[in-house]
């Protein structure tokens, strides 16, 4: 998932003009622009914490999955001190793709966007298709459909990874992207994220009809937003941000707040809002959660030379890890349902 590469030692580097920029002329302000820019690009340093996240939002990811498809969830009784703990957990990982596509947007704006690493993406996932299919046709001959044969040549227009499919277009749109989010001035930069956050997020949960279809932020329009929400926090970042502890705590907060509206709010019959969606990764609240675990990370201080090196090592790793465990026939044959037995215990 995401732009790999390597970041800024923080956000206060970044040139910020000491005056009301209103008064800024064009030039001096592009300039600006593209001096955050080239530092995205140039700077040797990584975040250390924006790994920590890429590395805990894959982790979230896979709980998600074990959890719901696995059957876990379903079988446990409503309402029960476990349910409660499970579902508190599913909320809190729920902001996970939405942490990657802020990723992609803070990591990726201003780098170079080679056809080149989206074609080392693309075999990456048809290799992986192809081997685990593989591998099902000689343990499993009968397992196999005609389809799933073809899938492997077409990961992306066969939809084998629903989150690479969109990230593929995706891709293919940063260029335009970053020359859209460069031309903004700090202020156009925050209406613009206003203006994302209102459309795409508050209006998907107040309106009764999906009407801007981000198919609940399985869809590349929904990275889109993310992207250039993350773009806008590496060009324009915000002058003050709260302790990383308040921002942990706003993180959990929003996240359970999600699940208690969505628990409450859906025994309420005739309601406008749509309280289900709460823990969709186009909620409101999910983003918001998203934003909190983001900002607390990336200010994370640096991480003793040791573990940094395990994270770094790891975080690439994770496109792996979603490749093996998200494979169509993986989730078929080992996954679906196949957690429901731990809701005895």
């Amino acid at each position: 998932f995401g732009v790999q590469g390597q970041s800024a030692p923080g956000l206060d580097i970044l040139p910020r003009p000491p005056y009301d920029e209103s008064s800024i002329p064009e030039e001096p302000r592009q300039q600006y622009v593209r001096e955050a820019m080239s530092l995205s690009q140039s700077t040797q340093t990584r975040l250390s914490g924006l790994d920590v996240l890429r590395n805990v939002s894959m982790l979230m990811v896979v709980l998600l999955h074990v959890c719901g498809a696995g059957g876990l969830l379903a079988s446990l009784p409503p309402g029960s001190l476990r349910w409660w703990a499970l579902w508190g957990l599913e909320a809190l990982c729920s902001c996970a793709v939405n942490c990657y596509g802020l990723l992609s947007g803070y990591l990726g704006v201003g780098r170079k966007h080679s056809l080149s690493r989206l074609g080392s993406l693309w075999l990456q996932a048809a290799f992986y298709s192809a081997a685990l299919t593989a591998l099902f046709g000689l343990l499993a001959p009968g397992s196999l459909r005609v389809r799933d044969m073809i899938a492997p040549l077409f990961p992306v227009l066969n939809g084998t990874y629903w989150y690479f499919s969109a990230y593929f277009a995706l891709f293919l749109l940063m260029p335009f992207l970053d020359s859209a989010l460069a031309a903004l001035s700090p202020a156009a930069a925050g209406r613009l994220a206003a203006v994302l956050i209102a459309v795409f997020s508050v209006a998907d949960f107040i309106s009764p009809e999906e009407v801007f279809s981000t198919r609940g932020g399985y869809s590349v329009a929904w990275l889109a937003v993310l992207y250039l929400l993350g773009g806008c926090l590496r060009l324009h970042p915000p002058a003050r941000l709260p302790r990383p502890w308040l921002l942990l705590t706003g993180y959990v907060g929003f996240s359970l707040l999600a699940l208690a509206g969505k628990t409450f709010g859906m025994s309420q019959p005739g309601t406008f809002f749509k309280w289900g969606t709460l823990l969709s990764y186009t909620s409101p609240l999910m983003l918001l959660s998203a934003l909190c675990l983001f900002l607390a990370l990336y200010r994370l201080p640096p991480l003793p030379a040791p573990i940094g090196r395990v994270v770094s090592f790891c975080a690439p790793l994770s496109f792996g890890v979603y490749l093996l465990h998200a494979h169509p026939l993986v989730w078929s044959h080992l996954l679906s349902g196949r957690t429901a037995f731990l809701a005895q215990f």
